[in-house]
């Protein structure tokens, strides 16, 4: 459970931000623009006349003085720094005059990044990309042997790996945002989407398919993760920080391994569930949930358009035939014949009947069917029957269960005294002790460590043999596993 910490730099202000929802908003922005695309040209300080001759001829009226004001309140803003221009100085005069160089901050340069990706977020199509799993389950292959890595090595596993499973969540996030937006809704009730169906079900079928080949894999390298692996990882990359140069000396490490370390748990709660499910198998629902949403809309639209196809020549040849009735009788009759009748009820079941042969339908002998009023208001008479002792059939059932239980556990007995199980091999058990070591592998799987039947402890170890189980119905494969009932597997 993550705890919300209110420091200094979660209230202080964002004063770098004033530029894009104020007065002169239309001014301020382009220059902003303006600076960011020098700042991708490698092009960092401007002088007031480069800005003012990029922007006089776009903005009507626009003056030398306005765009020196203008640059003012954006360096006030800390959103561009100033440095005065001396070296170009040659007289005292222009000293005086102070021709300074701008140049963006750093969060600067970070809002015009966002304000592009807001203005680029309607073109931006929503995507599921399977192949962010096999990345990731190679690159955590990688980390399993954390210590034998240089830190450069650990540094861009890690860049390469925060930066897949990044684009793995939003991607997914923003494809299922698009499946509850009310556009979407109404595409899918339209009769254009009926074209789009079968492709858009292939494509989250692969991706359903290729997330739980890969989970389970993903999901086994983290629980092989150890603590002491994990912080040798942080240790690593922090101490990768510290040999980089910073030209700020209070760099906060301490709030960099926080940050790192919330990025870690992120992965391992996307892939494991330690109590609940994990975020994986959310998306895993949601995304089936869509496909019978789809497949629900399609065969709606399908059958809508199909019946109103087959039916147009009917609809108009029942009209035909009404046109040329003489008498309202007749057209009562003939409607009856095709509505049916105003109020009908259909009663289904079987019958006996007198002869397996086939008889016309006329020779069968009606069936009686008693029909009780489903009116409260009426009563019919009921049949009281006293209530009958059946205590002695109840005790007979008890005993007969314990007996079963009895029964299965003299059978389980043989296998708990040895103390363990050992499943190399080829090996021969009973359906009742195939259900119960069955049992055991399940409860492990999900953190339980005492047996169903004796309430004992146990642990399972995993070999790198083969196991052949021979069983009363049926026999299967597994891998090679041995099992320590009433201890640790290391005791």
């Amino acid at each position: 459970m993550v705890c919300l910490k209110l420091t200094n730099k979660l209230v202080k202000p964002i004063t770098e931000t004033a530029y894009l929802n104020t007065e002169n908003t239309n001014r301020y922005r382009p220059i902003m623009r303006f600076f960011y695309h020098k700042y991708e040209q490698a092009e960092n300080w401007l002088y007031k006349e480069d800005v003012y001759n990029e922007l006089k001829d776009q903005i009507e009226g626009y003056t030398i003085d306005e765009c020196a004001r203008d640059l003012d309140f954006l360096v006030e803003k800390m959103s561009l720094t100033t440095v005065q221009d001396t070296e170009n100085a040659q007289t005292l005069e222009k000293f005086k005059f102070k021709n300074y160089r701008y140049q963006m901050t750093d969060y600067a340069i970070e809002i015009e990044r966002m304000t592009i990706r807001l203005e680029e977020m309607e073109v931006k199509v929503a995507s599921l990309e399977p192949r962010l799993f096999e990345r990731i389950k190679l690159r955590l292959e990688q980390l399993l042997e954390v210590k034998k890595l240089s830190e450069q090595e650990i540094y861009e596993l890690w860049t390469d790996l925060m930066q897949d499973f990044t684009n793995l969540n939003q991607s997914y996030q923003d494809f299922l945002k698009k499946f509850s937006e009310p556009k979407t809704e109404e595409l899918m009730q339209s009769h254009l989407f009926i074209q789009h169906k079968n492709s858009l079900v292939h494509y989250l079928r692969n991706f359903i398919k290729e997330y739980i080949s890969s989970s389970s894999e993903i999901a086994k390298i983290l629980k092989k993760q150890t603590q002491e692996d994990t912080e040798f990882l942080m240790d690593s990359l922090i101490s990768h920080q510290r040999k980089a140069p910073k030209i700020r000396s209070d760099f906060d490490y301490d709030y960099l391994r926080v940050v790192n370390n919330g990025k870690w748990n992120s992965l391992r709660k996307w892939f494991v569930a330690d109590s609940d499910i994990c975020e994986g198998d959310r998306l895993l629902n949601a995304t089936n949930n869509i496909i019978s949403k789809i497949t629900k809309y399609a065969s709606n639209l399908i059958e809508l358009h199909g019946n109103m196809i087959n039916r147009k020549e009917e609809y108009k040849y029942i009209c035909h035939l009404f046109d040329n009735l003489t008498s309202l009788n007749d057209a009562h009759t003939l409607a009856g014949t095709i509505l049916g009748v105003q109020t009908v009820r259909h009663f289904k079941g079987t019958t006996k009947l007198n002869s397996d042969s086939i008889v016309p339908t006329l020779d069968v002998n009606p069936t009686m069917i008693k029909i009780e009023p489903m009116k409260k208001t009426l009563k019919y008479e009921t049949s009281r029957l006293p209530i009958v002792d059946k205590t002695k059939e109840k005790e007979e059932i008890f005993r007969q269960a314990q007996k079963e239980e009895e029964r299965k556990k003299q059978i389980l007995n043989s296998l708990i005294k040895k103390g363990h199980i050992d499943l190399t091999g080829e090996v021969s058990l009973t359906s009742e002790e195939r259900a119960y070591i069955l049992a055991l592998l399940a409860k492990a799987h999900n953190g339980v460590t005492k047996d169903p039947v004796f309430g004992l402890d146990y642990s399972i170890k995993e070999t790198n043999d083969k196991c052949k189980i021979i069983s009363e119905d049926g026999t299967f494969y597994m891998d090679g596993m041995y099992i320590k009932i009433g201890g640790d597997i290391n005791g």
